[in-house]
């Protein structure tokens, strides 16, 4: 069995994180300030030596912003990640999101640059990894384009393996994948971003894979799968208003196991916080595609709830909640995901116990 904490470390890493990383400091929010290698070397080769994920781009590519957009991801990840992957002698990689190219040298150095295949869809970030990786000895191919596609000319493929978090798996993987090879992402929602657990995907003979869930993960998502805007606020559509005794305040207070079912039950529903004109503390829902919204003003014993569009937005969080609480509050490892070629099912405890199609 392969020590990837060990070929993590014989890999350096500082041969392909670029020059100017994106850091934030103590206090600065979510303000990100560049650290430059000319400006502070010490730093920068401190950074590229821990275990920390490193951010290395911004905006996508803006000089300056409060949005990681690439990064190196942390070795307390890297190593789960590879080793739920298991590659072995002479097996081929399709590797979804390149970044630096550090993850591609680490499996190229474990079976060679000819059965690993990266795809980039940044093209600035595809050639300077493309780069380093020949530099550093590794010529694997890297494909410049949408990784939802997968890269058929290379196909099928012993393994596929995504460092961006997905909230819908590409069914292109699973085409390119052979029966028995596994598919292993980070699966988020679009309930919290790209929070959410390590799924690993087994391909099935019949072209389906399925699979559960494990630790808890935070990734960039894949570009066309971010986390959609919150749209302008407009509280004078023709709503609905009543009241509710109860609030469901695990999945807006930062518990990951909740946020996580909230999510997989409400796919393509997002939250935010709102506030009144006098600082009191809302919860907004939206989801974009059928227009709905939901807004709860708390109060001490009741709670006004507004609801708009086809979908009753606060209606399903309190049914998801309710099933989730009646479950025994089921943490990530409890959840699982079936990919068809038709559409994808989550599950709780085992594949039959279907929690939503989508």
């Amino acid at each position: 069995m392969t020590d990837w904490n060990a070929l993590l470390k014989a890999v350096p890493r500082h041969e392909f994180i670029p020059e100017t990383v994106w850091i934030v400091e103590p206090g600065g929010g979510t303000i990100f300030k560049p650290l430059r290698r000319d400006d502070d070397p010490e730093a920068w080769r401190a950074l590229c030596e821990s275990d920390a994920a490193i951010i290395t781009q911004v905006d996508d590519g803006a000089e300056e912003g409060n949005f990681p957009t690439s990064s190196s991801s942390g070795l307390q990840i890297m190593a789960p990640m590879l080793a739920a992957l298991d590659p072995q002698d002479g097996m081929k990689i399709l590797e979804i999101g390149t970044g630096t190219g550090y993850n591609a040298a680490v499996l190229a150095t474990r079976l060679g640059p000819a059965n690993v295949v990266s795809v980039e869809m940044d093209a600035m970030i595809a050639d300077r990894a493309r780069k380093a990786l020949a530099e550093a000895g590794h010529p694997i191919e890297v494909i410049t384009g949408d990784g939802t596609a997968g890269h058929p000319p290379r196909a099928p493929y012993d393994g596929v393996i995504a460092t961006a978090a997905v909230k819908y798996v590409p069914y292109s993987w699973v085409e390119q994948t052979k029966p028995g090879g596994r598919i292993v992402l980070p699966l988020a929602t679009e309930w919290d971003g790209g929070r959410g657990a390590l799924l690993t995907l087994v391909v099935r003979e019949d072209g389906t894979a399925e699979g559960r869930c494990g630790m808890g993960t935070s990734f960039m998502c894949l570009r066309s799968q971010r986390r959609l805007p919150i749209p302008p606020e407009d509280w004078d559509d023709d709503y609905d208003e009543t009241w509710a005794t109860v609030l469901p305040r695990e999945p807006f207070d930062d518990d990951w196991s909740a946020e996580f079912a909230i999510g997989l039950a409400l796919p393509g529903v997002r939250w935010a916080l709102g506030w009144e004109d006098d600082d009191t503390r809302t919860f907004d829902l939206y989801h974009h595609e059928t227009g709905s919204w939901a807004y709860c003003l708390p109060g001490e014993t009741r709670h006004r709830i507004r609801q708009y569009g086809p979908r009753r937005l606060w209606d399903d969080l309190q049914t998801a909640h309710t099933h989730w609480l009646h479950h025994d509050r089921p943490a990530r490892d409890r959840y699982g995901l079936t990919v068809t070629p038709q559409a994808q099912h989550a599950w709780l405890d085992h594949p039959q116990n279907i929690i939503h199609t989508v």
